[in-house]
């Protein structure tokens, strides 16, 4: 996902660590930098270091509930419910952190490991054995020709328009339905570079954000990837596969799309479109459920180090398939949600940002200081994130 600085190993979309979202880079200037690196043989030995830390206010007190996370009955202070991250209101917490070290020989081979922790870690990656929860990455690149490469092992996703690394989103926190699209998978994809600015990619994969297969029923993925920095980027995405549960014979079918392009107005204006489509087949009533999920964001550069932006985002889940929102209610999850961001760069490496977020579900599924049940949810954001 994230590319490397070779001409055809460039990355495909403006999601791999440190793209510029607006021109207030220099275009001539390399989107991926590593800071910290030397030459070992033919090849660059390069490592990598980001983090993001924040403090978000919100309605949520202290509760008592079944945590997905725990798979316990816990009592805990400031937990929000359907979210990866801010997870707790009311503290200071770490969004994300991750150290990566990278050996490439560029247009021949890369070599890639990484260890991540942070919040969103602890949600997205319960689900796997605890050996493997701390790796965000491991896997190998080789070229067989420059536009013709295979890449295999632990990786980032190419799936959903809003990545883990949030400083490389328009916002300081993601969409609803980005804590369902996958963030990381394991399997082995092909690339093929068609031009320098367009790729497409073929993916077996061991399941829908699988480390480890669960259901010995491999996924399959297909990329088509846009790359003109400051015109055009963006990802047309696809999935099949089967879903059903360890010993369930029967299959549940389920077909995902996602669609993002960013775009840039001119020298000050960035809009980004989103739209996910989820399909599942609802073996009990022999029907095919599905989710809809548009969105959109803007974001204008008032100056070179100050930005702000907007997204709006609907959500529609009525039958409750998405298990990260799954509500057991009668209208399922159909929300409307907007956010507002104020973005300062006063440095390449640093960003920090003040975000408000207002969401509503048709259900009362959100929780209020006082353990109530309500229709809304919010929180303010303050939050800073290096690279290097």
């Amino acid at each position: 996902m994230e590319g490397a600085p070779s001409a055809w190993a460039a990355p495909p979309s403006a999601r791999g660590p440190f793209a510029c979202l607006s021109r207030r880079c220099k275009e001539k200037r390399p989107l991926v930098v590593p800071a910290i690196s030397t030459k070992v043989g033919r090849g660059i030995l390069s490592l990598n270091l980001y983090g993001d830390f924040g403090y978000a206010f919100g309605p949520q007190g202290k509760h008592q509930y079944y945590d997905y996370i725990t798979k316990q009955e816990v009592e805990d202070v400031g937990r929000r419910d359907f979210t990866s991250y801010p997870l707790y209101a009311n503290q200071f917490a770490m969004a994300y952190g991750f150290v990566q070290g990278q050996y490439e020989i560029p247009n021949k081979i890369r070599f890639r490991f990484a260890l991540h922790a942070g919040h969103i870690v602890e949600s997205l990656y319960n689900e796997e054995p605890k050996s493997l929860q701390l790796i965000r990455e491991a896997a190998i690149y080789y070229f067989f020709h420059p536009k013709l490469a295979v890449e295999a092992g632990i990786l980032p996703s190419y799936y959903g328009a809003e990545i883990v690394l949030n400083k490389e989103n328009l916002h300081a926190t993601r969409a609803y339905i980005a804590d369902f699209t996958p963030d990381y998978e394991a399997g082995v994809r092909l690339h093929y570079h068609v031009r320098k600015d367009m790729t497409l990619r073929v993916m077996v994969l061991n399941g829908w954000q699988e480390i480890r297969d669960a259901n010995g029923r491999k996924g399959f993925g297909f990329v088509w990837s846009v790359f003109k920095p400051f015109k055009i980027v963006g990802d047309w995405t696809m999935y099949w596969g089967n879903e059903a549960p360890a010993g369930e014979k029967t299959p549940i079918f389920r077909h995902y799309q996602n669609l993002y392009y960013r775009i840039w107005l001119g020298k000050r204006w960035l809009i980004f479109p989103m739209f996910d489509f989820v399909m599942q087949k609802n073996n009990e009533k022999d029907k095919y459920d599905f989710v809809v999920a548009p969105a959109f964001s803007a974001r204008l550069a008032i100056t070179e180090k100050v930005g702000i932006a907007a997204r709006y985002e609907y959500l529609y889940n009525k039958a409750d398939i998405v298990p990260e929102l799954r509500t057991n209610t009668p209208n399922g999850w159909q929300s409307h949600s907007g956010a507002l961001t104020l973005e300062y760069l006063p440095l390449p490496q640093l960003t920090f940002r003040v975000e408000g977020r207002y969401g509503a579900n048709k259900d009362a599924v959100f929780r209020n200081r006082a353990n109530q049940l309500v229709k809304d949810d919010w929180y303010v954001y303050l939050g800073g994130a290096f690279h290097f």
